[in-house]
């Protein structure tokens, strides 16, 4: 017994030499050893040293003992959340920097406390019940602080201004002619008195102008006109210059006060024998022509054709001691003196000028009329056309298009006498063409800042690129950045207070649009009690009417509903008539009425400064000042609705003019909902939009809010609570509580339900609260995410492929190491027990030992179980 025990710790004891004894031959021999590359992963096997040891290649990424460990590199992205990757030559081959907030290894890890670092631009970590939050300071922005918030996105800087954003404020740099924190002011370049010499200043945009007395001139008036400069003095007169006027020497034969004056020779008659007396420059003539005498003064007694009496190349023809005078066609008269006037019928129309043939001065002038003159084609006439006009009579028009003026795709549109190109729009390359033959490159829009869809027009001024923006309705200002929208929310009212001026043509003058669906409402009223202007809706038409000192003169009304919930326009001018006029697409006729205009003093102007848009007051406005109780008169309720683009004496009201203790109710904007939009009326209700609400008109037997409840319907369709009187009543659905708070009825909802009758069902999925692909199950006031497989959570919000890996390995490894000790462990009892049944050889165990001590090895080393990936 005791040599059989012997003998089994001796052969235990070689088993462990062999096991060693291989181990130390992979690396440890002479060179036949290293001969056969024990050494693994392109590792340099040294048989000089002592050890035998493997040494890693400088090339390989292995390191260890037998260069069987992998590096892992940058190039695999270990680091998360965007952290800065570093390689190492030794484990674990990386290193991560990771951003503020996050670490671990891999910036895997979510910091809980504040780290140096986690506020960037000074702000201060604070921290809180979901990990450390930053208080940023002023200008910035974002979890960590990190952006700098831009106060220029709101564009405050107006007139063109160009914005400069900055740490928690901006500047504004001003175009020439404006200042001001915002660049919103004017500024006044005839404040410095510029203009001299009693000039007038007049201020303008970046510059200004003076009107210069007449004796002055300059940018500035500054210098004195000449007045001898335009040569005022006639007939060789001389001029000498003075403050403001000028005097004429005048030279001989002439006088007055610019020598203008031809003195008269002829006042001696000294022509003889009915000779005409000609005056000239201190000199005279006498003309003959017809007398039968000649010389200086006709003293000389000659033939009677020898004078030449016939006018026009007439024919003089002698008969006695008289003549006859043969005239050429288109000429009259004893001496041929008279030119026929063909021209008296009017031939030519409007798109001609007639022109006589006999008119020898227009010869060589006019394009109708024959190269030369010649008295035998003196008589008729010709029609000198008008440009784009052609023909005997100018009754013909030239087609201008036809030589095809419009370039760069432009339309061409002929019209009598004239054309029009039409410029193609904008094309893909951002260039508009203008122009009268749309030659011109219009480049104003390339820097287009129009807003809220409003239309660019270039245009061309002194050579400069310039551009207008064309404001869509609701818009104003220069770059249609102003909103002139109001929106009326009921009992509202609008106070605008103007300073009384003195009459004029138009005494008064309003325009507007709004939107509505309210049948009967006020829209403005201008005056007292006494004496008013007052615009108003009945039954869905405009209503004017106009009281002067408590007495009605005027009553307008224009038959065309505009209660529709669409925007209508509409104009009131008191001038010598009354006009109220509605600008609608949809008016096709009888949109205009007029009566005679019953104001004509200045007392009603003073009574004009006030003017009520929306509704009258009642009581006190916001800031509790009291309003005068005057206006508490029997109008139309107050407007529910939108109104736009308000212009009361040409001046534009926007929401800037508004003022707390002026107003009551008015918002800027439009808010309008479509009640009926999501059709709220059941059992085929007629859903009736009342801009704050709506109500149902419901078939019977149904009624109710929603017509949900009927005689014929045993339960509503959502479990529901009543509460009220026979007068007023509210269903509360979804068993929430019905509640009367200070005279109200209203449904308090259960958590889950929203609506004013709690009759809709959150939906909590709307926010998209699942996260990396997570599919959202509403549910009542809570929802749950279905998460995709490698993800999981509440929200789908943790990782789970980080660690799969590396739990994969680590089961396989563990498993493998399991299965290599059982199996060392069933040869060494084989091994033992063999030995025993050799040595005594008369024991023979039993079949029952046999299978027992199977049994008893399995159960005494149990494999450890599959770890269940999570």
């Amino acid at each position: 017994m005791a040599l059989s025990r012997i003998n089994s710790l001796l052969i235990i004891y070689l088993n462990l030499l062999l096991l060693l004894h291989v181990k130390k031959s992979f690396c440890i021999g002479n060179d036949t050893v290293c001969l056969s590359n024990p050494c693994p992963n392109n590792s340099t096997c040294d048989n000089i040293s002592k050890d035998n040891t493997c040494h890693c290649s400088n090339t390989t990424e292995n390191v260890g003992e037998s260069c069987d460990i992998k590096l892992v590199s940058c190039s695999s992205k270990p680091c998360k959340r965007n952290g800065f990757c570093f390689d190492l030559d030794e484990e674990p081959g990386f290193f991560c920097r990771c951003p503020p907030g996050y670490g671990g290894k891999t910036c895997e890890i979510t910091l809980t406390s504040c780290v140096s670092g986690f506020c960037r631009h000074g702000g201060i970590c604070h921290h809180g019940t979901s990990g450390p939050f930053c208080d940023c300071a002023d200008g910035f922005i974002g979890k960590h602080c990190e952006t700098d918030f831009n106060e220029c996105g709101s564009n405050p800087c107006r007139n063109g201004a160009v914005c400069q954003d900055g740490i928690n404020g901006y500047s504004c740099y001003c175009v020439p002619g404006f200042q001001g924190r915002y660049c919103e002011r004017e500024v006044d370049e005839c404040a410095s008195e510029p203009c001299q010499n009693g000039a007038k200043c007049r201020n303008k945009v970046g510059g200004y102008i003076c009107d210069c007395l007449p004796e002055f001139f300059g940018a500035n008036c500054e210098m004195e006109i000449d007045d001898c400069l335009s040569q005022p003095c006639l007939n060789g007169g001389t001029c000498q210059d003075s403050v403001g006027r000028y005097f004429c020497g005048c030279a001989f034969g002439f006088r007055g006060e610019h020598c203008e004056i031809n003195i008269d020779e002829c006042y001696s008659r000294p022509c003889l024998n009915k000779g005409r007396c000609i005056d000239g420059i201190y000199s005279y003539h006498c003309n003959c022509d017809g007398t039968g005498f000649t010389g200086k003064q006709c003293e000389i007694s000659m033939s009677v054709c020898s004078s030449q009496p016939c006018h026009n190349n007439g024919t003089c023809e002698v008969f006695d001691d008289r003549y006859i005078c043969h005239c050429w066609p288109g000429f009259t008269g004893s001496r041929c003196e008279i030119d026929i006037n063909e021209c008296s019928s009017n031939p030519c129309p409007s798109t001609g000028e007639c022109v006589e043939l006999s008119w020898a001065s227009q010869y060589g002038r006019i394009s109708e009329l024959p190269s030369e003159f010649s008295y035998l084609h003196a008589t008729g006439y010709v029609c000198h056309c008008q440009p784009g006009y052609t023909g005997i009579r100018c009754e013909d028009d030239i087609d201008e298009c036809s030589s095809s003026p419009c370039k760069n795709g432009a339309t061409c549109e002929n019209f009598p006498g004239n054309y029009t190109c039409h410029c193609p729009p904008q094309d893909f390359q951002g260039i508009v063409y203008g122009g009268v033959d749309c030659r011109e490159i219009f480049l104003g829009c390339t820097r287009n800042k129009c807003q809220n869809n409003a239309i660019c027009i270039p245009y061309i001024q002194n050579g400069q690129h310039e551009y207008n923006c064309l404001c869509p309705p609701g818009y104003s200002g220069l770059l249609c950045d102003v909103i002139t929208t109001l929106s009326f929310e009921g009992n509202s009212f609008l106070w605008i207070t103007s300073a009384p001026g003195p009459i004029k043509d138009s005494l008064f003058n309003i325009a507007l649009s709004f939107q509505t669906v309210q049948s009967s409402a006020l829209l403005l009223l201008r005056g007292d009690k006494d004496s008013y202007v007052k615009l108003e809706l009945w039954n869905g038409y405009v209503h004017l009417s106009v009281q002067v000192n408590n007495q009605s003169k005027v009553l307008l009304h224009i038959s065309h509903n505009t209660s529709d919930g669409e925007w209508h326009s509409v104009e009131v001018t008191l001038a010598e008539a009354v006009t109220l006029t509605l600008r609608d697409n949809s008016c096709v006729e009888k949109c205009v009425n007029k009566a005679p205009s019953p104001i004509d003093s200045d007392q009603v102007m003073i009574a004009f400064q006030n003017t009520f848009l929306g509704g009258l007051p009642v009581g006190k406005t916001n800031d509790g000042a009291a309003l005068l109780n005057i206006y508490n008169m029997h109008s139309a309720p107050s407007f529910v609705g939108c109104l736009q683009d308000i212009e009361i004496d040409s001046n534009l009201i926007t929401p800037e003019n508004i003022s707390a203790g002026s107003s009551f109710n008015v918002k800027a904007g439009c808010n309008k909902k479509y009640w009926c939009e999501n059709h709220p009326c059941q059992n085929r209700g007629r859903c009736v939009n009342l801009w704050l609400s709506y109500e149902c008109d419901c078939y019977r037997p149904y009624e109710g809010v929603n017509c949900l409840r009927g005689k014929l319907c045993r339960q509503a369709r959502l479990p529901m609570t009543v509460c009220g009187n026979e007068r007023r009543n509210l269903t509360c659905y979804n068993h929430s509580n019905c509640t009367e708070l200070q005279g109200d009825l209203k449904c308090v909802c259960r958590p889950g339900f929203t609506g004013e009758w709690c009759e809709k069902d959150i939906n909590e999925c709307e926010s998209t609260p699942c996260l990396n692909g997570g599919m959202c199950q509403n549910l009542l006031n809570t929802f749950h995410c279905n998460c995709d497989g490698n993800f999981a959570g509440d929200r789908c919000e943790l990782d789970l492929t980080d660690n799969l890996i590396s739990d994969i390995f680590t089961a396989i490894g563990s498993i493998t190491l399991a299965v290599l000790l059982i199996l060392f462990l069933a040869v060494f009892a084989s091994f033992i027990a063999s030995n025993k049944r050799a040595n005594q050889g008369t024991y023979s165990p039993s079949r029952q030992e046999k299978e027992g001590s199977r049994v008893e090895m399995w159960n005494m080393v149990q494999p450890p179980p599959m770890e269940r990936l999570i």
